[in-house]
Parts: structure tokens; C-alpha cells; sequence
């Protein structure tokens, strides 16, 4: 499943440690001393608002690197979704490898977008009018990173990690899926897997077109 990415700045051998769905690879605030390369499996980066809120800001796929030293402390806390694989790299390597990487490849914006880019999505997303738009915008956005098994997508993910992330309740998810099954648009022969039946009219919901 894991294949090296181009826009990591560190070609490393290191064993992949494991982590077991729901454990934490590192917390909001604590001193930011390691990246964290996945290998297998999903994470998601949590917050917790002023008002005690928990808020799923991202969700995070193989080959992805969380934790980058862009600040002293790590700005969210991930968390694994599924079992994972990871490789731990210190701060100080990480740091001497990008600088290598930016001299030699200029490779500096792309290895620092790549955990921007899942936090910066949710904002787009969550500021989309409906919730159904943002139901299939959210599955746009992820139906290429989601591993396949017999055919079928690969769907781990929680109503309640989805509601969380999409600024919603799990209810209203729920009605949301329920919707797109009846329509036709995905079908989920279980819990955890998922067919995507009509792509075009999931992007053109996504997009703001009825249903």
C-alpha cells in the first residue's frame, strides 16, 4: 500500500512502528520534536474549540507527513483512525533533509502544502451551503485516497469522526448517507465499505446540484 512520495524530504528505511485504532501519536501543545511519515492506514488531526468542542480538522492517508516543525509545539492532536504504520523521524533530521531536499530539488513548499492542504480542504468544505454538499464534497475529496478491497472502497470512518469534521451531527450525517443510497449515487454493502455508483452526480452534488 505505502509507496515512498516524491514530496517527502527524508527517503528513509526505518521500521514502521504500529498503532492501534484510537491511539494517540502525539498531542496539541506538546513540544513539536518528531515528524510523524505514515506508512498504512488513516489518522485525524482533532481540536478542542475554547468552548470545549472536539473538532476533527483533517484526516490523513498513507505517504502523508503530520507533525512538521512549522511552529515549537504541534498545532492539533492525531490521533489513529485504523490501525497504522508509522516512521518517526526527529525534528533535527527532518529539518536537515528538507533543507537538503529544498537546495537540491526544491521540494520546500511541496513537503509543507502536503499537511496543509487536508486542513485548509475542511474550510472549503464546511463553508459549502448544505449539508448534503458537504457530505459529497467531503467524499470527493478522499474517494482517491481510500484503499480498495474486492472492489469496494475501503470506509472506516466514523458517523460521528464525519459529523465532528463536518461541523454537523451524526444524525444529520446518517440522513445524509441515507439519502445518497436511495438515490443511487453510493451504496454501502456494510458498515465500513462503500460503492461510489454514480461519481459524476456525487461531484455535481458536491457542486450544489440537487439531488
Amino acid at each position: 500500500m505505502y509507496s515512498p512520495a516524491s514530496r517527502s524530504p527524508i527517503q528513509s528505511l526505518a521500521i514502521a512502528m504500529p498503532a492501534d485504532a484510537g491511539e494517540v501519536l502525539f498531542l496539541e501543545g506538546d513540544a513539536c520534536e518528531h515528524v510523524y511519515e505514515l506508512r498504512d492506514g488513516i489518522a485525524r488531526g482533532v481540536s478542542i474549540s475554547p468552548d470545549g468542542e472536539r473538532q476533527v480538522t483533517a484526516f490523513f492517508f498513507a505517504g502523508d507527513q503530520i507533525g512538521l516543525p512549522v511552529a515549537h509545539t504541534y498545532r492539533f492532536t492525531a490521533e489513529a483512525v485504523t490501525s497504522l504504520h508509522y516512521v518517526r523521524h526527529s525534528r533535527h533530521r527532518w529539518n536537515e533533509a528538507l533543507i537538503t531536499s529544498c537546495r537540491d530539488e526544491g521540494r520546500l513548499l511541496p513537503s509543507i502544502c502536503a499537511e496543509q492542504d487536508p486542513i485548509f480542504r475542511r474550510g472549503i468544505i464546511i463553508g459549502r451551503n448544505g449539508v448534503l454538499v458537504r457530505i459529497c464534497a467531503f467524499l470527493v475529496s478522499i474517494v482517491d485516497r481510500l484503499p480498495q478491497i474486492d472492489g469496494q472502497l475501503d470506509f472506516p470512518l466514523t458517523q460521528l469522526d464525519i459529523a465532528a469534521y463536518l461541523a454537523t451531527t451524526p444524525e444529520t450525517v446518517c440522513r445524509g448517507f441515507r439519502q445518497l443510497r436511495e438515490a443511487g449515487v453510493i451504496s454501502m454493502p456494510r458498515r465500513d465499505r462503500m460503492l461510489i455508483r454514480a461519481p459524476a452526480r456525487l461531484q455535481a452534488i458536491a457542486s450544489g446540484a440537487a439531488i
